[in-house]
């Protein structure tokens, strides 16, 4: 209809047409939709500017009129301010509106699919993890524990669960099913960018070759490892893993529960945030640097909500332990606190 537009050949239209990757676009269901979206509006614009410019002659339908006249009838609106004469501009219309239907409907109904897949996906555990900050590799029971203390903690948000089989119950994170000793299962739980990897397989051997793997696609990732035995524990470290938990030490911690039960009691209570205690870690800042342990206190019990008691400075890579209420903090030091409820009897 058209062969010249404001100084643009019909065939130099023509070839950026052909430039364009077609097949790619068809493939996408999102592509196919706007290219037939793009189509059937130009194509609507262009029957508009022949039956009432070229064939009625109307000087008023210009080409910037009929694309806007068949974007408005198309979305079936029709404000009425561009009106086609009778005859052929009446059937014009309709078949615009007709072929607006069917494109608006196309369009939610992809949208609609790609949203459910999406959430399909997601609830089977078969979506990528994106933008989490932690994540957390394995399928034993511990793994669990894991997952309710960081959502205890507020960082649900910020946590994914790469495990190797489905879980139990549907856990209140994001996880993904996948093996960890493939690199495109790692990659796809996101371990290129996490700032903390946790690790709680069942097997040490598996465990030694996933913080490798780990290691690998992300240098600057915190690991910490749950391991079975103390010779799993040592290659973990001279691997640079400083972060081990040895279920040995729950063993220790069992057999208190002999001669000092109470301390086993308070242990279980103060390592959850669950509990009516909670161990935290505070890093000195400007407000608390300079600052006696008495002040230290005197600072955070200001709290309303919650009473604490300094146990203990990390500093130096060295741990001071109950400090004398003259010891004086500085900056980066970390301060190990015991935070209580208010409610909480002394």
């Amino acid at each position: 209809f058209i062969m010249v537009y404001r100084g643009m050949p019909i065939f130099v239209i023509i070839r950026l047409i052909r430039r364009l990757k077609l097949k790619k676009i068809f493939r996408s269901k999102f592509g196919f939709v706007a290219l037939f979206f793009l189509c059937m509006w130009i194509f609507n614009a262009l029957l508009f500017y022949y039956s009432e410019h070229v064939v009625a002659g109307r000087e008023d339908i210009d080409l910037m009129t009929s694309l806007y006249w068949s974007i408005i009838t198309m979305a079936t609106i029709g404000y009425g301010d561009i009106t086609p004469i009778r005859g052929l501009g009446w059937f014009v219309a309709g078949f615009a509106a007709i072929m607006g239907i069917l494109a608006y409907t196309l369009t939610v109904s992809v949208i609609a699919d790609a949203f459910l897949s999406a959430s399909i996906r997601r609830a089977m555990g078969m979506a990528p993890l994106k933008k989490k900050e932690i994540i957390i590799i394995g399928d034993d029971d511990s793994c669990r524990e894991l997952v309710d203390e960081l959502v205890i903690n507020g960082l649900g948000d910020k946590t994914g669960w790469l495990t190797p089989t489905q879980p139990r119950s549907e856990p209140p994170i994001d996880y993904l099913i996948g093996d960890p000793s493939i690199i495109d299962d790692l990659k796809k739980a996101g371990i290129d960018k996490a700032r903390h990897v946790l690790l709680c397989l069942r097997d040490d051997s598996k465990t030694l070759h996933t913080a490798l793997m780990v290691k690998r696609l992300n240098k600057r990732a915190k690991i910490s490892a749950i391991v079975t035995s103390s010779q799993a524990e040592e290659l973990l470290q001279e691997i640079g893993i400083k972060h081990t938990l040895s279920k040995k030490i729950m063993g220790r911690a069992l057999a208190s529960s002999v001669f000092e039960p109470t301390i086993l009691l308070f242990l279980t209570d103060v390592i959850s945030a669950r509990g009516n205690g909670d161990l935290v870690e505070i890093i000195v800042d400007d407000k608390l640097m300079d600052k006696t342990i008495g002040e230290v206190e005197e600072i955070l019990n200001r709290d309303k909500h919650y009473k604490y008691r300094v146990l203990a400075v990390y500093r130096d890579n060295r741990l001071e332990l109950i400090p004398q209420p003259q010891y004086i903090v500085k900056k980066g030091d970390k301060v190990i606190a015991l935070r209580a409820r208010t409610s909480q009897e002394y």
